[in-house]
């Protein structure tokens, strides 16, 4: 538990970093309205870290689903923000949001996938040793 607790923090700040800087690029006066939604939605994609997260019991079929899903999920919060903000994004502002929340999904995954690497690496040259001294 503590460690799902530790990753989904690690993952809701990196969302949040990632959805500041990209608003303070794109629109610095609307940022400081949104930013506590912003951090909602952080905080949401952090919780949710179950539905990306391989623990080695899922299909590669059940995986794609729950990334899928977790892309709709986040994505429906902008649209629920889009409402009930009153941000009036047009179509192409829910585009531009959308491919957004796609790419912070990967480039997450991307910073993942590098920790998972430098880990496992570690374990196999810690293996190695052990082995050698055997």
């Amino acid at each position: 538990m503590k460690n799902y607790i530790r990753r989904a923090i690690s993952l809701t700040s990196l969302v949040f970093t990632i959805l500041v800087a990209t608003n303070l690029l794109v629109n610095k006066k609307a940022l400081f309205t949104i930013i506590e939604y912003l951090f909602f939605v952080s905080v949401v994609s952090g919780i949710l870290i179950f539905l990306v997260d391989d623990n080695g019991s899922y299909s590669n079929r059940r995986l794609i689903l729950n990334q899928v899903l977790y892309i709709g999920i986040i994505f429906m919060l902008v649209l629920a923000g889009n409402s009930l903000l009153h941000w009036e994004l047009s179509y192409f502002g829910l585009f531009s949001n959308f491919v957004l929340v796609i790419s912070i999904f990967f480039f997450i995954k991307l910073f993942v996938y590098g920790q998972d690497k430098k880990e496992a690496d570690e374990i196999n040259k810690y293996i190695q040793r052990k082995e050698k001294s055997e």
